[in-house]
């Protein structure tokens, strides 16, 4: 067999050829593959052909599809991932607004390289996104994460500065471009957004930061982190189920009474280790949840209408009460305001 100096990379590139370019409808023949590996300057013998597939089928575990007796060819059946599995990745990734609009383009090109081109041609051409997704603006999110998650490995606290839009100057630092200095606990992914879960030793308390809105991250190596007992009580598993729109407010166990129909929406939104006590007549039922009580809980419980309840505590009722006023008064000055006129005239 001749020899050149790419013979030691046939194998990969035969990989790599099977890799792209077939799938379990698409094959290649012997004849074929031969005439690519030439293209890359490899000269190849049938035979080598054969044992170099055995090769990446026994020593690498690779699903080769066996050369065929009526000659259509051998073929890489399956990979890591099936073609429905990258489909949904691609959506997660098209739709999401965590990720700017340049570095979605980029992950979705990564993963259609995982198929066939024939699969990922395919696959671009079924994905949809409905409506206009608002993506991230910030590039160095990705840099940001991957701090951040040293800094929690390293049991490290970090600070940073905190974007926030305003009508006067846009998007700049809060604060005045005041670093904040907290320990980092946890990184959530919610409501299409990530958020980092701290300790903030001056509060003496856990919150949470919009990680898009995060610049200049830095490890402080020479300050170990803080709060572990804090983090801990917080229920770090159920904590972004309470944080309606990951909005903050103070935490409090509310009593609700539902309608029957209420109960899939209760357990995707708390869980289902929540109990629930049925009313007698099974019609309706009561639960107690803990959430932060905040305007983002208040419109969650307005948007079920007459179909849930807030019974208890009595503040977080008459809170919810007095956020419905506030909403109204607006349309009840409003009215007033036209009836005025309709008199003047």
């Amino acid at each position: 067999m001749p020899k050149n100096a790419n013979q030691k990379a046939k194998l990969l590139h035969l990989l790599r050829i099977l890799w792209n370019d077939t799938d379990a409808e698409h094959r290649l023949t012997v004849p074929q593959l031969l005439k690519r590996l030439e293209s890359k300057g490899i000269v190849a013998e049938r035979k080598s052909i054969y044992s170099d597939l055995k090769v990446l089928e026994e020593e690498f575990d690779l699903d080769i599809l066996p050369i065929t007796r009526d000659r259509k060819g051998c073929a890489l059946a399956s990979r890591i991932f099936e073609v429905p599995e990258i489909g949904m990745l691609m959506d997660m990734v098209q739709s999401s607004r965590f990720l700017t609009a340049e570095k979605a383009a980029q992950l979705t090109d990564k993963l259609s390289r995982q198929l066939s081109r024939h699969q990922a041609a395919r696959l671009k051409r079924q994905i949809w996104v409905t409506g206009g997704v608002a993506k991230a603006e910030n590039q160095r999110i990705y840099y940001t994460l991957d701090q951040l998650s040293e800094a929690i490995n390293n049991d490290h606290q970090v600070s940073y500065q905190y974007m926030e839009w305003t009508l006067d100057k846009g998007r700049c630092p809060r604060h005045g471009g005041r670093r904040y200095l907290v320990s980092p606990w946890a990184l959530i992914f919610q409501d299409d957004n990530y958020y980092l879960v701290a300790y903030d030793a001056q509060e003496e308390r856990i919150k949470h930061y919009r990680i898009d809105r995060i610049e200049a991250a830095r490890e402080e190596m020479q300050l170990p982190r803080e709060g572990r007992q804090a983090f801990e009580e917080a229920h770090p598993s159920t904590y972004a189920r309470r944080m309606f729109g990951m909005y903050g407010g103070r935490e409090e166990r509310v009593t609700l009474h539902c309608s029957a129909q209420l109960l899939n929406a209760l357990r995707d939104r708390f869980g289902t280790e929540v109990q629930v006590l049925p009313d007698p007549d099974r019609r309706g039922f009561t639960a107690r949840v803990l959430v932060a009580v905040s305007p983002q809980f208040f419109a969650w419980v307005f948007g079920f209408g007459q179909e849930m309840e807030i019974l208890s505590p009595t503040s977080v009722r008459q809170e919810y009460l007095q956020q419905l006023r506030n909403t109204l008064e607006p349309y009840r000055r409003s009215r007033t305001e036209t009836a005025e006129k309709r008199n003047v005239q």
